[in-house]
């Protein structure tokens, strides 16, 4: 938008000076400068006795107006130069000097001095008392500004956060009215704010008007209006002038990235430094507008989330129960029938039923675990923090898979110091049972598992190391996530990551080590964490 040639004063609060430097300077020297000729004039065509040399004061007077200290200093001078000529003039038209008018143009000089300082003093006082004001508004401005940006700061909807501006832009500028409207594709779009909603505007799918569309792709600083087709604004309004401007936005419905532009309109401003104020705040307006649309849309895809999680909980919840009703019941009528509930059955039969067996166990014990991991994943899984000691869980599992551990002969170092904790020992005992049947799992007849504990004040180490044949290294990377550890003889792949899973609760983790005769695990938990809820 084209700028009007004549802007209003003090557009950057400037002092006195620049003020009437601005609009009067000119006007008010040619003034003086026309009084001091024609005073000269009839100063040197009257007789000596009339002195109108007095009258120049007038002039030297009139420059203090323009608060040029320059020009004071130098009528002051023409005036001494001046009032000599005069003189000089007077007695040879005369022929004779008048001792009486000598007398009197040295009154007139002195007067010029003292003119001259008055005039001087007065500037210099008028200048500390354009400048006191000119804080005092600078002052008033950024109190205005700070308090404008303290409370549009806590908004985060971008909808809310324009109603906002618009209502706060009106005691801001002490405008007639503010609008604030969005554009795309050239026309006007949703949602124009309006303070006060009365004021005319053009409707949404109207084009833009000429004077805008033409500078969609261009720099567009803040400016008054003056274009021929945005008069209607003015009018419809009742305004005699506005102002201005215009940001850009992203628009995250076009893939494409096409950029948005929301467009300010400020009718009868009564602030001096409108144009000012606005090109400072228009960049800081940009980015709090940015960062607004950033966090709705986080907020909507935080709530798309939460939408499908529910879906996937809710499906495999449903999946899992559906799965595991069935199997129970298969379950419990094949080991009814191998007991002969049903009579007595043929070897193969029960060879038969002993595989079906297995194999829905096996389907079982996925189906519970799919059901703890959705549950870990999701974080509903319900976690109790109940004091207790490690050393007795990890000693309970010992007892419990020593069958395991007899049946291949291997031996069990345990040093194991009493280890008091605070956490889920329902969860702490899978991951312990987790690591430990690893271990007999995969550790060679006659072999030995050693299990080791240590405590500081933050942490307590508890280390698994077997000697069976180790993790391989194309594994290890992905040896604690879902599905990650599946090779042959491994099982389902969820254990470990389930058992990571358990240790993040309490504020430890799970590392594998690998050793020349074996494996590694250390389990670090966090004695002063929480579990997570």
């Amino acid at each position: 938008m084209k700028p009007e040639p004549r802007r209003p004063s003090s557009e950057k609060s400037p002092d006195a000076s620049e003020v009437i430097s601005s609009t009067l300077q000119r006007p008010i020297l040619i003034l003086a400068g026309i009084l001091f000729l024609g005073i000269f004039a009839i100063d040197a065509l009257t007789p000596q006795s009339l002195v109108v040399s007095i009258l120049l004061d007038i002039p030297i007077a009139l420059t203090g107006l323009t608060l040029r200290k320059n020009a004071t200093v130098a009528l002051v001078i023409l005036g001494l130069i001046a009032n000599t000529v005069a003189e000089i003039i007077n007695a040879r038209s005369e022929g004779t000097v008048n001792t009486i008018a000598v007398f009197n143009r040295s009154f007139s000089a002195v007067s010029f001095f003292l003119v001259g300082y008055l005039t001087i003093r007065v500037q210099r006082s008028a200048l500390e008392t354009g400048m006191l004001l000119s804080e005092r508004n600078r002052a008033t401005r950024e109190q205005k500004m700070r308090t404008f940006f303290g409370e549009i700061s806590s908004e985060t909807d971008p909808d809310s956060l324009l109603a906002r501006i618009s209502q706060d832009f009106v005691a801001l500028f002490d405008a007639k009215g503010v609008i604030l409207a969005p554009s795309g594709n050239e026309r006007w779009e949703l949602p124009i704010h309006k303070a006060p909603t009365s004021l005319w505007f053009w409707d949404q799918g109207d084009p833009l008007p000429g004077g805008l569309s033409l500078f969609l792709g261009q720099h567009a600083p803040a400016t008054w209006i003056s274009q021929l087709s945005l008069s209607p604004l003015l009018e419809h309004n009742h305004s005699s002038r506005g102002a201005a401007g215009r940001l850009s936005l992203p628009d995250p419905e076009h893939s494409d990235e096409k950029v948005r532009h929301l467009h300010l309109f400020i009718l009868d401003p009564e602030e001096p430094a409108t144009l000012s104020i606005l090109r400072e705040i228009l960049p800081i307006l940009e980015e709090i507008l940015h960062r607004a649309g950033l966090l709705r849309h986080l907020k909507e895809y935080n709530e798309m989330l939460e939408r499908r999680n529910t879906v996937i909980r809710d499906l495999v919840y449903g999946v899992s129960h559906d799965i595991r009703t069935p199997l129970i019941a298969g379950i419990m009528n094949m080991r009814l029938g191998l007991e002969g509930a049903w009579g007595e059955i043929s070897p193969e039969f029960s060879t038969i039923l002993e595989q079906i067996l297995q194999s829905n166990d096996s389907i079982l014990d996925l189906s519970n675990r799919l059901l703890l991991l959705s549950s870990y994943e999701l974080d509903d899984h319900p976690a109790s923090v109940e004091p207790l000691h490690l050393d007795f869980i990890i000693s309970d599992i010992i007892r419990e898979l020593s069958p395991l551990t007899n049946s291949k002969s291997l031996k069990t170092n345990l040093t194991l110091p009493s280890l008091p904790f605070e956490g889920d020992p329902v969860g702490l005992r899978r991951l312990f049972l987790n690591l430990i049947d690893n271990a007999i799992k995969w550790s060679p007849a006659g072999g030995t598992i050693g299990i080791h504990g240590s405590q500081d004040l933050q942490t307590i180490r508890i280390t698994i190391i077997d000697d069976g044949p180790g993790v391989p290294e194309t594994l290890r990377s992905t040896l604690f996530t879902r599905f990650g550890g599946m090779h042959p003889g491994s099982g389902f792949g969820l254990g470990l990551y389930i058992a990571q899973q358990i240790a993040r609760r309490h504020g430890g983790k799970i590392q594998y080590e690998p050793i020349p005769s074996g494996s590694r695990f250390q389990v670090t938990l966090g004695v002063q964490r929480s579990i997570l809820k």
